[in-house]
């Protein structure tokens, strides 16, 4: 009797074959996202970032609709040049503040790359990932009209793409983490970690089991990425990293040289503020359902997306000590910080399946999932609730425009220019900035007498002249003040406003009239 022995499996072979679910279940799966989805959409407030003005940062974005395409990349500086290319697919249609369609559907769309990555552990798994990706506090917090939920999306995207590799190698599949990191990079900047995390573990992984051939690939083809990320900052990013942006993350930055013990209080301040805000309660339990995430990938055949998400903590820690990137910022790192939740959610449902198993742990199971739902709902709904920077300048240019006379002029401050461009219905033009500013381009009408724009509201010489300007323009003998709520400071213009002998009316908090003086009476 003859015995047939299976053929050696040769290095970089899958493991075992890809095989497909089953259509019963695939239509489970698509019913339970279908499910979650819902829920995202909801808990992101639609109707509150459909109907709230834009603000400065907002402002910086939104204006990039209103400019050429030769302009893109001169209004792009503090923002990733693919996230404002995608700003103008959304469609005309609805509130000026339409815009916040895109930043929500990708915190939507996080949702289905939260769950394919859960997928790979189970069922449970994945439906613990996609609901924490629906819910996650920091997530939630940040709804502005910036890439911060695209940032989240690229990490997912890639830590689900780097599973599908461990599961079953091959180059192919390789291949396609690497160039799914060349739009990312485009479109989030947060690309530049999670690429160099996720093929560096996949590395680490080949180089701890002596899988020599696939280092040879990760290599080859992580170089490619190498350059391409290289090519992408010097010609895209690096413009952006001016001295006033710097100044501006300057207190996110690891204090290293106040001393060690400044530089350490810092950084626990800013990691067990960032663990109690992932929505897992104190921050040693959400350490701890975070550990047990971790855990629960190794045990499941994905020890390099584990090492991944470390490999991510240490590039934020040599980021922030080298006064590279901000170190655990609410903004800059949301998709960090949502990552752990995900994390969290995962190391929660694998305690609840083990003790699921056993009659005598299955209570413990129970409470286990019932304390960490009412967690997460608690700091889901405190996210949610996290306002966005006050703005009046949507009600402002409506008022304006709606009570405005001929011959009047219309002063702007420095702050409210860049929101005050996208609501105004007159096209603006853009120009490179003359003031060293965070971004790279300031607002102009050349061809409007009767629009003046304040360079430097911060000063008061400058404020007067316009004021002073714009009262020597007008022939109706009223001037308009708008401001915006952040960066221009109301205690000049007004000064400025009465200087000029009329009496000064606020018919909205920012924004102040001027009228001509009453004619003398008999």
């Amino acid at each position: 009797m003859s015995v047939v022995l299976p053929a050696r499996r040769t290095e970089g072979e899958p493991a075992e074959p890809p095989r497909s679910p089953a259509p019963t279940r695939r239509w489970v799966d698509a019913v339970l996202v279908a499910a979650l989805l819902p829920l995202a959409l909801v808990a992101r407030r639609p109707g509150y970032l459909f109907s709230h003005s834009f603000f400065l940062d907002e402002g910086w974005v939104a204006d990039s609709v209103r400019a050429p395409l030769s302009q893109l990349r001169l209004l792009s500086s503090s923002t990733p040049i693919g996230w404002t290319l995608l700003l103008r697919l959304v469609p005309d249609i609805g509130p000026p503040e339409r815009l916040r369609a895109l930043p929500l559907l990708f915190g939507v769309l996080s949702v289905v790359l939260a769950y394919l990555l859960g997928r790979r552990i189970g069922r449970v798994a994945a439906v613990a990932a996609g609901l924490a990706a629906a819910v996650a506090p920091t997530a939630l917090a940040m709804h502005s009209l910036k890439q911060y939920s695209a940032d989240v999306c690229v990490v997912l995207l890639l830590l689900w793409l780097t599973a599908r590799v461990e599961r079953a190698w091959s180059p192919g599949r390789l291949l396609v983490l690497c160039l799914a990191c060349l739009p990312a990079m485009l479109l989030s900047h947060a690309t530049a970690f999670a690429s160099v995390a996720v093929l560096g573990a996949l590395a680490l992984v080949a180089v701890a089991r002596r899988q020599w051939r696939r280092l040879g690939w990760l290599v080859g083809l992580g170089a490619g990425v190498a350059a391409a990320l290289a090519a992408n900052y010097v010609g895209l990013v690096a413009t952006s990293n001016n001295p006033a942006m710097a100044r501006s993350w300057a207190d996110d930055m690891v204090p290293l040289g106040d001393g060690l013990i400044r530089a350490g209080d810092f950084l626990i301040t800013r990691i067990t503020g960032a663990l109690a805000d992932i929505g897992f309660g104190p921050w040693p339990l959400a350490l701890a359902a975070v550990a047990a995430g971790l855990v629960a990938l190794c045990r499941s055949r994905l020890p390099a997306v584990a090492v991944a998400v470390v490999l991510l903590a240490g590039e934020l820690l040599a980021g922030g000590l080298t006064g590279r990137y901000p170190f655990l910022d609410p903004r800059t790192s949301t998709f960090f910080t949502t990552l752990l939740t995900v994390c969290g959610a995962l190391g929660v449902a694998a305690v609840v399946t083990w003790a699921a198993r056993r009659p005598l742990t299955l209570p413990l199971g129970v409470a286990l999932a019932l304390g960490a739902g009412v967690l997460l709902a608690q700091g889901a709904h405190r996210g949610a609730m996290q306002p966005l920077p006050p703005s009046t300048l949507r009600q402002q240019v409506e008022h304006v425009l709606a009570h405005r006379q001929p011959g009047d002029v219309v002063v702007v401050g420095w702050a409210a220019s860049f929101t005050f461009a996208y609501y105004w219905p007159e096209q603006p033009s853009f120009a490179p900035t003359t003031i060293p500013t965070a971004v790279l381009f300031q607002v102009e009408y050349p061809d409007r007498p009767d629009l003046i724009l304040i360079r430097r509201t911060k000063r008061p010489d400058l404020v007067f002249g316009a004021v002073r300007e714009a009262a020597a323009r007008t022939r109706s003998g009223r001037v308009w003040l708008v401001a915006a709520e952040a960066g221009d400071r109301s205690s000049a213009q007004v000064k400025s406003l009465n200087e000029i002998g009329q009496i000064t009316r606020r018919p909205l908090p920012r924004l102040a009239v001027v009228d001509p003086p009453a004619a003398p009476a008999g």
